[in-house]
């Protein structure tokens, strides 16, 4: 009521109050801007702490104004002399294109991206330069998106080749039934090859399948608790002929409630891959034996293996869970199986938290431990 007489009135006493009211609004709302800028400076800061990327920020004149620590960490991995100094990006020769670039940029260019390879790491490294002649430079680890990109090339490549085999037998048959006079066990004898080929090719496609989800969609399989006692007595029964064929002997030494708690066809496959693999390649006479040698509060640890011929060389050893990988060419081809196999195991252990290694035993014949999670 009273400020609505002053104003009525004009009390000069009443603008001054309220020009002082208006003035003291004005620095109040100045305090909440640069209380806002201090929090957005502090959240961009942040975040560029915490980046994946390598950056730092220089002025016109190549002064450093601001970098984090993985910009150092990689200029380190790639210069031969470890400091921390971010201004060695612009002295070091290993990266002439970028300070080049610096020198000679035109405002219609202020873009440059290049890659640097060293110790067995990529990077991509890319420089900005802004309207005012300062510029930031930003790197990049691109090992594992290289890694990646290589292992799908060579899956590709391998996928093609695994698969032109049969495609070919197919196709071979099958014209050899159109096109030719056949007596009937002649005939056969082709639908026969086809069919086997076609039993390949399916074998193919569904441990590529496998491989795949276990990978991509893992949450997808469901976990229950496993007796790994049941499981192996299943699994004998299902490959006893084969065992028989070769006069295989499969024991096993577990003690009593051995119980993994995981998807129960992914710890079959695990099993039924390696003792595929002990009768296609062991040889005959051999005895398979699996025991549980080791625990603690989170693992299992298993021992797989054979009497059988091991593996000749060393250097295969640690490729054999590469897929498709054969220690000679057509070694998967001759006596049958995806070439999957083994990778299928890898992974079907790690999705249970467990890794692999194989190793030739002292007495012959070849080894796997495993550990698998409780």
């Amino acid at each position: 009521m009273f400020d609505g007489f002053a104003k009525t009135i004009g009390c000069p006493i009443d603008k001054h109050q309220h020009n002082h009211k208006k003035g003291d609004n004005k620095i109040q709302k100045k305090i909440v801007g640069f209380q806002k800028m201090a929090l957005e400076r502090e959240k961009l800061l942040q975040h560029v702490h915490s980046s994946e990327e390598g950056l730092c920020f220089f002025a016109a004149d190549k002064s450093v104004e601001f970098y984090n620590g993985l910009f150092i960490q990689y200029l380190n991995s790639m210069t031969d002399e470890a400091n921390s100094n971010p201004q060695n990006v612009l002295t070091d020769i290993l990266f002439k294109k970028i300070t080049d670039f610096i020198a000679n940029q035109g405002k219609a260019n202020p873009y440059f991206e290049t890659q640097i390879s060293k110790q067995g790491q990529n990077f991509v490294i890319r420089v900005n330069v802004f309207d005012d002649n300062s510029f930031e430079i930003i790197i990049n680890d691109i090992t594992k998106q290289e890694k990646t990109r290589r292992i799908k090339q060579e899956m590709t490549g391998n996928i093609t080749h695994e698969l032109r085999t049969p495609v070919t037998g197919i196709r071979g048959c099958l014209e050899t039934i159109l096109e030719h006079p056949l007596s009937p066990e002649k005939k056969q004898y082709f639908i026969e090859s086809a069919y086997n080929q076609v039993l390949v090719l399916s074998e193919l496609i569904q441990d590529m399948s496998l491989i795949t989800k276990i990978e991509a969609a893992p949450q997808s399989f469901k976990l229950e608790a496993v007796d790994m006692e049941n499981l192996l007595e299943n699994l004998k029964n299902d490959v006893e002929i084969s065992l028989q064929e070769k006069n295989i002997q499969m024991e096993w030494n577990l003690p009593e409630n051995v119980i993994v708690n995981g998807n129960r066809n992914l710890l079959y496959s695990i099993f039924r891959n390696l003792t595929d693999n002990a009768i296609r390649y062991a040889g005959t006479n051999v005895t398979i034996s699996i025991k549980k040698y080791n625990e603690d509060k989170d693992f299992y640890y298993f021992s797989y293996s054979d009497t059988g011929t091991g593996i000749p060389e060393e250097q295969h050893l640690n490729r054999l869970f590469e897929r498709f990988y054969r220690i000679n060419e057509g070694r998967t081809r001759d006596t049958g199986g995806s070439g999957l196999g083994l990778s299928i195991v890898k992974n079907a252990i790690a999705f249970h938290k467990g890794t692999i290694v194989a190793k030739n035993r002292a007495g012959g014949g070849l080894e796997f431990l495993f550990t698998l999670g409780k």
